[in-house]
């Protein structure tokens, strides 16, 4: 079973973010979080395949909380993929040291979270 973690403020997005993954996977199991707390509360109790965290959010920006936890992460081999609406630029700047956090655009088109998942299947022989 793949774990994903979803961060996401907006119920709307992460709601169906969610269930498009439910509906295209029965293999993966989605954890969400409203904000840069709870997903700070998850990332201390569990260990994720895949993280998506959205970059503003009302308590937290997804990049602080890649920082706050980049070594967990790391350590447990998560895949890390941070999205915005509005600071892709500038995100791919802060981060282009370290090329394991991917950024993407929020309005990108849901197939490409299939990828996603798809990416990490082949690359754990999961496919």
């Amino acid at each position: 079973m793949i774990s994903l973690l979803i961060v996401e403020d907006d119920f709307a997005v992460r709601d169906t973010l969610k269930d498009f993954i439910e509906f295209m996977y029965d293999d993966v199991k989605v954890s969400e979080a409203v904000d840069g707390k709870t997903a700070s509360a998850k990332l201390d109790a569990e260990q994720f395949d895949i993280m998506i965290t959205d970059q503003m959010m009302p308590d937290m920006k997804g990049s602080d909380l890649i920082t706050k936890y980049f070594e967990k992460l790391t350590n447990d081999g998560t895949w890390i993929y941070v999205y915005s609406g509005q600071m892709s630029n500038e995100l791919r700047k802060q981060f282009e040291e370290f090329p394991q956090i991917e950024i993407i655009d929020k309005f990108t088109n849901p197939t490409f979270f299939k990828e996603i998942i798809d990416k990490f299947k082949e690359s754990q022989n999961l496919a």
